[in-house]
């Protein structure tokens, strides 16, 4: 244990290495003052830098203050600052399943496409492989709910992530931080400022982070803790300005993230396929209920599940003023993804399922925009053209010695093998004209047409008396490739279809909104508009007949908020209800398959209904105290959804529940600035989220047997920390989880169906296995911050 300390030290101290010999040089800036005032957000939620509290769009801005006290390693952390916002890992690779409004996306295929987008510095990031990302050098983290489909588009049907990072500064300087926690967690986090050269035309900066531990699972089997953070990131950027009509702001990353996958445990119940009727916990596959969290943090699994991402990225932001009522914007982004990981998914000691990774994205993408103001500004105009592109590849092995009917065989056999890539090429145009009918009514409308390429192609293979794999079926859109296969019968109807591979969708979707600002600082609108996620092909079939491709979903949301601002900016209060339909909404179910072990299957549901509202409510009642307070509801709900019984006939799914949806959530959170004698500050800050019951799988109506494994039951969790503050430095204490809530961060039932019964009323038929990965207990730490 000293060893590991002292290499995790020695690297922390690399990446501080420099900054340390510039402490003496100490910010030199006017006193401090405690905060009698909110301070307002810049965002860019319409295209264009303006206040969040002018955006009529329902929207929570967190600023760079906010981000850094809520102590986060990845952006998981700010889902308590945010209503009707979860943010959970799944499984490992930093991926993230994020949910706004009950819209998202519970899988690591990058063939789906997210629900809920996430940009960084104006792009928008392909799949969810790598979305849990550090944010310590963001200047500001904006959270857009419902759909955002005219300016930002590409699949954005429940909201959006925007994630910008702040621009050379051109004066030298820099901040460093240190963070000792729980469980062996060492973060180290710099960033430098360089003088500006060439007459102040060239600014550049250097961002390096290094994260290590943390992992609060302890292996039973193997000895050792698990769940240990392994990221290193070096983002270098460079703020060119030739003229003062033109910038350009390039961001080059090289993110290292050699996290292992991220332990899960076993919650199968008896009667589902690996834990028959007579055994016992621990014995071959069977687990036990969610509420042994003491056994869940104890996992059982044999193999060391080593992984990596490997992220490369460049970023170029231009702008050319071409007159005072005219601006044109280039965002460029390009993106290369390699990643692999090892996952054991039985949860328990014998090695009865795991699978191997390999896979590698990369994404190119080009905007161009157009803002414009006209009639002395009394109309703003944004339009631009977009241009994105994908190639996806995964290479997959299965192992499952037991399911094959021989737990006796050695590792390294691969009963199934899968070869699946991807070409995504998508463009659009887009336009809104914001128009001030009056002084104080403001008419905006909006719209954009998309339209989507996709082809796929697979390859299964199987072992053959262990002498290799050999090509089972081919399918897709690559007919010369061995044992190709470019038909099908489709189970449910009977008819011979094409196993093309090849699809294309389009779309267009219009945005009405109309603004009243009555007085400074308040405003009500009213807003309709359209969502669109594109249709696509199942990166895990096991043959054409599970390729796809499955149809677009769509929805519709009327919108009507207010934001208001009152005494002297003392106060701010926000308010949104919204009533969205949600059409052929896409479902992704595990199911048992002969050839791969489980197929992943993308259903389309009928439809469905979410309703809500949410609460933001800030202010500040004496000079140093913050209060604030958040509340989210929901009513969300299957209209209507029909599938095929595991035997025959129709079940009615409209019952189940929408994954990540709680009825209720709300987050309250206080921050009190004590000044001191010398002029510094004691800041003591608290936040504690509720959360209401949801479920975290998609099969919501479950065997007695299962004890709800899937369903998280109502908790509240509480943050808190004290911080001592100067000018140049501080040195914090922090602690999150303190009431030590259990629940499971991510469950899969693999392959629960269900016969139909009375009325078609769904009544479920035992899997495979189900497996689930528990959240951390109390954590606390010490965190020291340096400036200069």
């Amino acid at each position: 244990m000293k060893t590991i300390m002292s290499v995790r030290l020695a690297r922390a101290g690399l990446v501080l290495l420099g900054a340390g010999a510039m402490l003496p040089a100490m910010s030199q800036d006017a006193p401090r003052e405690a905060t009698s005032a909110l301070e307002e957000i810049i965002v860019t939620a319409q295209r264009r830098e303006e206040s969040a509290q002018d955006v009529p769009i329902s929207l929570t801005a967190l600023d760079a203050n906010q981000i850094e006290k809520s102590y986060a390693r990845d952006i998981q952390d700010v889902e308590n600052l945010v209503p009707n916002l979860i943010i959970d890992p799944t499984l490992g690779n930093g991926t993230a399943s994020i949910s706004i409004r009950g819209f998202q996306l519970n899988d690591v295929e990058k063939s789906f496409d997210p629900a809920v987008a996430v940009y960084l510095d104006g792009v928008y990031l392909a799949n969810t492989t790598g979305a849990l990302l550090q944010m310590y050098d963001a200047e500001a983290v904006e959270v857009l709910r419902g759909p955002q489909g005219t300016l930002f588009g590409r699949n954005t049907i429940g909201g959006l992530l925007n994630i910008r990072r702040a621009a050379p500064t051109g004066e030298f300087g820099g901040k460093f931080a240190l963070n000792f926690g729980r469980f062996n967690q060492l973060d180290a986090r710099a960033v430098l400022n360089f003088d500006a050269l060439a007459d102040g035309k060239f600014a550049h900066k250097l961002s390096v982070v290094r994260q290590d531990g943390g992992g609060y699972f302890n292996n039973v089997t193997r000895g050792v803790r698990e769940g240990d953070t392994d990221f290193t990131g070096v983002t270098w950027s460079a703020l060119i300005k030739p003229s003062d009509n033109f910038d350009a702001l390039l961001t080059l990353d090289y993110f290292d993230d050699t996290s292992p996958t991220r332990p899960v445990t076993s919650l199968t119940a008896t009667g589902e396929a690996f834990c028959p009727p007579g055994l016992t916990a621990g014995q071959l596959g069977c687990g036990r209920p969610k509420s042994d969290a003491v056994w869940h943090r104890s996992p059982t699994t044999s193999l060391d599940q080593a992984a990596f991402v490997e992220t490369k990225a460049a970023t170029l932001n231009m702008t050319w003023r071409l007159s005072d009522a005219h601006k044109l914007v280039s965002i460029t982004g390009w993106r290369d993804v390699e990643d692999d990981a090892l996952q054991e998914f039985d949860g328990v000691a014998a090695p009865v399922f795991w699978t191997q990774r390999p896979q590698t994205s990369t994404q190119f993408s080009q905007e161009l925009r157009l803002e414009s103001d006209w009639a002395g500004g009394r109309v703003k105009s944004v339009a631009g053209l977009y241009y994105f592109d994908n190639e996806y590849e995964l290479n997959q092995q299965t192992f499952s010695p037991a399911f094959f009917g021989d737990p006796t065989l050695p590792m390294g056999i691969a009963f199934s093998a899968r070869n699946f890539s991807q070409d995504v090429e998508a463009q659009a145009a887009f336009a809104q004209i914001d128009w001030n009918v009056t002084d104080n009514l403001i008419l905006s409308l909006g719209g954009r047409y998309s339209k989507e390429d996709k082809a796929a192609r697979g390859t299964e293979f199987l072992q053959i008396n262990g002498v290799g794999l050999v090509p089972q079926i081919s399918y897709g859109d690559d007919p010369s490739r061995p044992a190709y296969v470019g038909t099908f019968v489709d189970p449910g109807t009977g008819q011979t279809l094409a196993a093309t591979g090849v699809a294309d969708f389009s779309k267009f979707t219009p945005r009405v909104n109309l603004t009243w600002k009555w007085d400074a600082g308040k405003l009500a609108y009213v807003t309709y508009s359209k969502g669109y996620r594109s249709g696509g092909f199942n990166g895990r079939a096991s043959g054409p007949s599970t390729l796809g491709p499955y149809q677009p979903e769509e929805v519709e949301t009327i919108e009507i908020g207010a934001k208001t601002q009152w005494l002297d900016n003392r106060l701010r209060f926000n308010a949104a209800i919204f009533d969205t339909d949600y059409q052929d909404k896409q479902e992704d179910v595990v199911f048992p398959d002969p050839i791969a072990v489980t197929v992943t299957l993308v259903q389309n549901a009928a439809s469905a209904s979410i309703r809500g509202a949410e609460f933001e409510l800030l202010g500040i009642p004496t000079d140093g105290l913050t209060l604030g307070l958040n509340i989210g509801l929901l009513d969300a709900k299957y209209d209507s959804w029909s599938v095929p019984g595991f035997a025959g006939g129709t079940v009615d799914k409209s019952g189940f529940e929408l994954r990540r949806a709680p009825e209720f959530t709300a987050s309250f959170n206080a921050q009190y600035e004590q000044p001191l004698g010398n002029g510094n500050f004691l800041v003591y800050g608290l936040n504690y989220s509720f959360k209401d019951d949801y479920y975290v799988i998609a099969n919501t109506v479950q065997r007695p047997e299962a004890q709800d494994s899937g369903r998280v039951d109502a908790f509240g969790m509480l943050d808190a920390s004290i911080s001592y503050e100067t000018e140049s430095w501080s040195v914090s204490l922090w602690g999150k989880n303190l009431t030590e809530e259990d629940y499971f961060l991510h469950v899969l039932d693999v392959g629960t169906n269900y016969n139909a019964g009375a009325n078609n009323a769904p009544v479920p038929v035992a899997g495979l296995w189900t497996f689930g990965t528990i959240n951390p207990p109390r954590t606390y730490g010490v965190e020291f911050r340096f400036k200069f």
